[in-house]
C-alpha cells in the first residue's frame, strides 16, 4: 500500500507541486489584491491595483513555478519572458473583465478575483508546462526511486 502511493506521488508529484505552488501563488496574488483594493480602492481604478498585485506576485509564481514546480535549468531572463506570456493575456482579460463585472453584476472584486483566481490556475498549468518550461533543462529528481 505504501509502495503505490509513492509510485502515485512520483507518477503526479509535478502536479501535486504546481497546485501546491499554484495555490500558494493564487493566495498570494487574492491577498495582495485584497490589500491594495481596501487600501486604494477610492484613489485608483481597480484595472490598476489588479496589475501593481500581479507585479508582485508574477514574480513569486515564477520562482516557485521555476524552482520548485518544473525545476529548470533553463536561461532565468527567456523563462520569465516565456511566463509573462502566458499571464500577461490572463491579466488583460482580468484587467478587462474586473471593471465590467463590477459595474454590471452583483459580484464585488473580492469574488471576481476569487473565480478569476481558480480559472488562472488552470489555464496557467497547461501554459507554463507545455511552453514556458517545455524543452528546457531539469535539475535531476531527488526523490528516492528504490
Amino acid at each position: 500500500m505504501v509502495d503505490g502511493a509513492l509510485k502515485a506521488l512520483r507518477a503526479h508529484r509535478e502536479k501535486l507541486l504546481y497546485l501546491v505552488v499554484g495555490g500558494w501563488n493564487s493566495l498570494f496574488q487574492y491577498a495582495s489584491f485584497s490589500l491594495l483594493y481596501y487600501l486604494l480602492h477610492g484613489v485608483l481604478f481597480s484595472s490598476v491595483i489588479l496589475f501593481l498585485s500581479y507585479a508582485l506576485s508574477s514574480i513569486n509564481g515564477f520562482l516557485g513555478f521555476r524552482l520548485i514546480v518544473f525545476r529548470s535549468n533553463g536561461h532565468p531572463v527567456f523563462e520569465y519572458l516565456k511566463f509573462q506570456l502566458v499571464y500577461v493575456p490572463l491579466l488583460a482579460i482580468n484587467m478587462i473583465l474586473l471593471p465590467l463585472l463590477l459595474a454590471y453584476t452583483p459580484l464585488n472584486a473580492y469574488v471576481v478575483q476569487a473565480l478569476f483566481a481558480v480559472l488562472s490556475v488552470v489555464l496557467g498549468y497547461f501554459g507554463n508546462k507545455y511552453f514556458t518550461f517545455r524543452g528546457t533543462g531539469r535539475a535531476p529528481d531527488t526523490m528516492d526511486r528504490s
